[in-house]
């Protein structure tokens, strides 16, 4: 079997920690790019310990950064994405807690410097949705952080939705007010929550909408990976979000070693789980390689049995 992903805009490659999602996305990123016929295609790392320098033994930074002609690269600094947002609508936020809510500059300063919950990823989101929007790229490759954080990414719409309602009855109320006893306009208020619910919307409307956004689950054939893949499998589906192409990486040879045989015979099992679960899922099995997989010759060996 091979990978199928039909001219996707963005593919997000998530799944359980030490699965090989990286050198996943990575591999993925550069068969795109060897098949772009001079269109650009992006990496981009959402994981905080970011690791697509070291798959391809370069130094890629948090703007994009060559790889070769067709590939770029970047990691995210998203404390840097989540100050820059504050900073640009500080005033407008201070104005909506110190009128609406009653609070005095002290305590406003301090709810400033609070994390907003879903903040940080929905930072990275909307970077991802600037780039798509800028049609620079063909297609954004998302080497996610692991399961826990990944779901968080995928559902930060409706989280930071949960903020922004907030934000509007503090605004409702900002409104009267002004307009009640100063008569003064709110347009800077209007702009900054305008501004963040077509976010809300654009992310929402990107991440589930299956003719440009593929998720492709990778795993390995032992309990706890193919457990938290069932995890992950289930929230997604309730998401909306359907998976298509599921990677089963490290799968053990099967030679006349004894430790190699009774690996493989273990692996089976799990391998036989991934299949009676997934029956609809297209599923592309990787052999456990002997070293680590960095390096663009070793990614276009790993990129061959993606898409054999």
């Amino acid at each position: 079997m091979s990978l199928i992903l039909d001219n996707k805009r963005l593919i997000f490659v998530g799944g359980k920690g030490g699965v090989g999602k990286t050198t996943s996305s990575a591999a993925i990123a550069l068969h795109l790019s060897e098949r772009s016929q001079g269109q650009k295609i992006l990496l981009f790392s959402t994981d905080p310990a970011h690791s697509i320098s070291d798959s391809f033994n370069i130094r890629i930074g948090d703007t994009p950064t060559q790889i070769i002609n067709t590939l770029d690269g970047i990691e995210v600094n998203v404390e840097q994405l989540t100050d820059q947002f504050k900073g640009r609508h500080r005033e407008a936020i201070q104005e909506l807690l110190t009128r609406a809510a009653n609070l005095d500059k002290k305590d406003t300063e301090h709810a400033l410097e609070l994390a907003i919950p879903g903040i940080d990823e929905f930072m990275s989101l909307m970077k991802i949705s600037s780039f798509i929007e800028n049609n620079i790229y063909k297609t954004i490759v998302v080497d996610t952080a692991p399961t826990g954080h990944t779901l968080k990414l995928l559902s930060t719409p409706s989280g930071v939705n949960s903020w922004l309602i907030f934000f509007s009855g503090l605004q409702i109320r900002y409104k009267n007010l002004m307009r009640t006893f100063m008569g003064a306009d709110t347009n800077s208020i209007d702009d900054f929550m305008n501004s963040l619910s077509e976010g809300i919307y654009k992310v929402h409307t990107l991440i589930t909408d299956p003719e440009k956004t593929e998720f492709i689950m990778v795993t390995i054939p032992d309990l706890m990976a193919v457990e938290e893949t069932k995890r992950l499998y289930i929230s997604l589906y309730s998401a909306g979000i359907r998976i298509n192409n599921m990677i089963v990486n490290n799968i053990q040879a099967n030679t006349d070693c004894p430790f190699c045989q009774s690996r493989r015979n273990y692996q089976n099992r799990y391998i036989n789980i991934i299949d009676a679960t997934y029956p609809q899922t297209n599923k592309i099995y990787i052999p456990l390689f002997p070293n680590d997989i960095n390096g663009i010759a070793q990614l276009r060996t790993f990129k061959d049995i993606l898409f054999s």
